[in-house]
């Protein structure tokens, strides 16, 4: 979605199925990639191909839960589920985290067993093959993403399709590891892997910090000062009291008072209140709900007096000492 009429449209049913198609071409080409990696890690052992799949398994795990967020996201709410069925992706986005730490943490077991151990990798003109393939296949299904999500407005493609990009860097990281071995360095292989986890680690802690944003219901205070600037210029409103916001899925839902004059008619308030709705849709992206309270302004006023009485400034004399 967007803030402009015309990508929402685009971000509309067009858009949904152009993500769909991105993510079920993306899914298949990762999980071809992931199989193929596997199946020489299963004879040739190599930590770093090993530790390379398991990044490409986790990604198309992603990329299954994004598009299980962009069907359930088309479901009305009903008389259960009254908000609607868009925490799911949030949900999802809690096993994607989880799925990544696991993988994280096998590929780390995997890579200081090899590591420890006298084994050396074999296959390794078919693994610097396959690695190369993995690397390449990344980058193409990250370059597609990053495009088809910026054309329908979707934050969360364009964000799988930075994900693949590393994913990419990792399978470069196996081929490094496999042509170490190959000139003689054993050990270059487990610390390839190893490199890897390092890169796996850092995905999965930076999607647990969003993931864990989103489940406290954390927004950009950015968007808390453009939902105050486009009630704040919308002709009628005298003043913007408490302003809410939270992220369901890609869906922005917002709650806010403004307080406008004691004497206008409810119909007038009611259309104050209608003309703040219209100006945060149409300047906030992703914004899918706004819920207006009307207050009048001599209220908000005296309700403004008590919370400065209730907490006074700090008097400072002149010595720069609070009192």
């Amino acid at each position: 979605m967007s803030g402009s009429h015309g990508v929402a449209a685009v971000a509309g049913p067009e858009g949904t199925k152009a993500g769909l198609r991105a993510i079920r071409i993306s899914a298949g080409a990762l999980a071809v990639a992931a199989v193929a990696q596997l199946v020489v890690v299963g004879v040739g052992g190599s930590a770093g191909l090993f530790a390379a799949a398991l990044d490409n398994l986790g990604d198309v795990i992603s990329t299954v839960a994004l598009a299980l967020a962009f069907m359930t996201a088309r479901r009305a709410a009903d008389d259960r589920y009254t908000f609607g069925y868009q925490r799911l992706e949030d949900l999802a986005g809690i096993v994607v985290v989880l799925v990544i730490w696991a993988s994280a943490g096998l590929a780390a077991f995997e890579s200081v067993r090899k590591l420890a151990g006298p084994h050396r990798p074999t296959l390794l003109v078919v693994g610097l093959v396959v690695a190369a393939i993995g690397a390449f296949a990344n980058e193409i299904v990250a370059r597609y993403k990053m495009r088809v999500g910026r054309s329908i407005g979707s934050e969360p493609l364009i964000a799988d399709g930075r994900h693949a990009r590393i994913d990419a860097l990792a399978s470069v990281a196996a081929f490094a590891g496999l042509l170490g071995v190959k000139l003689g360095w054993r050990a270059a292989d487990p610390i390839a892997g190893l490199v890897i986890t390092i890169a796996i680690v850092a995905i999965a802690w930076d999607a647990s910090r969003h993931v864990l944003a989103r489940v406290m219901d954390a927004v950009d205070p950015s968007i808390v000062a453009s939902i105050v600037h486009a009630a704040t210029e919308t002709p009628g409103v005298a003043g913007v009291g408490r302003v809410q916001a939270r992220w369901v899925g890609r869906s922005l839902h917002v709650t806010l008072t403004v307080a406008v004059d004691g004497t206008v008619s409810v119909a007038d308030a009611h259309g104050i209140a209608e003309a703040v709705h219209h100006h945060i849709i149409h300047d906030l992206p992703g914004v899918a709900q706004v819920d207006v309270h009307v207050d009048p302004w001599e209220a908000h006023a005296q309700d403004a007096h008590r919370a400065t009485a209730a907490h006074p400034p700090v008097r400072r004399d002149e010595h720069g000492h609070d009192h």
